[in-house]
């Protein structure tokens, strides 16, 4: 049996990856940055909504079930450039560092992820020109390693503000769609901090609050146990004040129809999610559908979202659209079975 193919090493390709390994298939992980683990490795993911899970404990169980394995061949560093289907599986083309050339593989699983959306292009908010002001994938990781200062001093913040639903639901900037995760991870961030240092002040702005399912637990925790504050209200405007040392936010309080203007010490931009290059990359090379948003589009998308709609080709994780690491988990391990079952027939 030739080996499937994975594309991309983040929570759903590993899942994934692990799957088939389980089930005794040979697998060729391929992964286009030098590490496996995705954004919550790129980004020190620290805790996960909406228990609070540390990232560690569920990450970590994945990778070393993909790589204490010789079913997996992993290579990192690399790609595909071109694909040809066979009568049965496909002849693709690894370009890399350690090796490149022809491989024949039985069957494929996309699980190419995605990418934040780069706050700079919302331009009124000064982001790549304020030291203070972050997006909240970098902030991620400052609660990951224990660092919360203020880039502009290294002081610590005693207000920090959540700006949610930046690069999403705007049509501006042309991505209209819901990120899903922006409102739960910020929750999570702000309980954080309030965890770690009671005495700063927590604000969220917010044009909806979308915390689904079980997570809007912890969207009340956050008001009720750990005094997270919300204004629901619209940011226009962010500039520096005090000689770079405090921002102040400008825009309008929706919920009292006022004119607001508040200083922080630091704002934390909840930047959304966009199709990756790589699912780009992956669209072209295998000739798949692409949904009006850039994401992979599935033939069921209701009663079979790791079904592309060509025999043989397997969708996964936040290559369909934005998902949570445990709907990217679940789904790797539904399309390593349908990849599984494809290959043996």
């Amino acid at each position: 049996m030739n080996p499937v193919l994975v594309l991309g090493g983040g929570p759903a390709g590993l899942s994934a990856a692990a799957e088939l390994a389980a089930l005794g298939a040979p697998v060729l992980l391929v992964e286009k940055a030098e590490y496996l683990g995705g954004n919550p490795k790129r980004w020190h993911y620290s805790l996960l909504a909406p228990d609070l899970t540390p990232a560690e404990e569920v990450m970590g169980p994945l990778l070393r079930r993909v790589e204490d394995t010789d079913l997996i061949e992993r290579r990192l560093r690399s790609t595909v450039t071109r694909a040809e289907p066979r009568d049965r599986g496909f002849r693709v083309e690894l370009s890399g560092p350690e090796s490149s050339g022809w491989r024949e593989v039985s069957s494929v699983i996309l699980a190419t992820g995605f990418d934040h959306f780069d706050s700079r292009r919302k331009y009124e908010y000064g982001y790549g020109r304020y030291p203070a002001l972050i997006d909240f994938k970098e902030f991620e990781g400052m609660i990951h390693d224990d660092r919360l200062t203020r880039p502009s001093d290294g002081a610590l913040p005693k207000r920090i503000a959540w700006l949610l639903c930046v690069g999403s639901r705007d049509v501006q900037v042309g991505n209209p769609w819901c990120c899903r995760m922006g409102c739960a991870v910020s929750i999570k961030q702000a309980v954080e901090v309030r965890q770690k240092h009671p005495e700063i002040d927590a604000y969220v702005y917010y044009m909806d609050i979308r915390t689904y399912g079980l997570w809007e637990d912890l969207y009340w925790k956050s008001m009720n146990q750990y005094g997270v504050k919300f204004v629901r209200g619209r940011i226009g405007q962010i500039t520096q004040a005090e000689g770079g040392k405090r921002l102040v936010a400008t825009g309008e309080d929706t919920l009292l129809s006022r004119p607001t203007e508040v200083p922080f010490d630091m704002i934390v931009l909840a930047s959304g999610m966009e199709p990756g290059t790589g699912t780009k990359d992956a669209a072209q090379i295998f000739g798949l559908h692409v949904g009006p948003e850039g994401f992979l589009t599935p033939k069921l998308s209701d009663l079979n979202p790791v079904d592309s709609g060509r025999p043989g080709i397997f969708l996964a994780g936040a290559a369909t659209g934005p998902k949570a690491i445990p709907d990217s988990v679940t789904e790797g391990m539904g399309a390593a079975l349908r990849a599984y079952k494809y290959a043996r027939d």
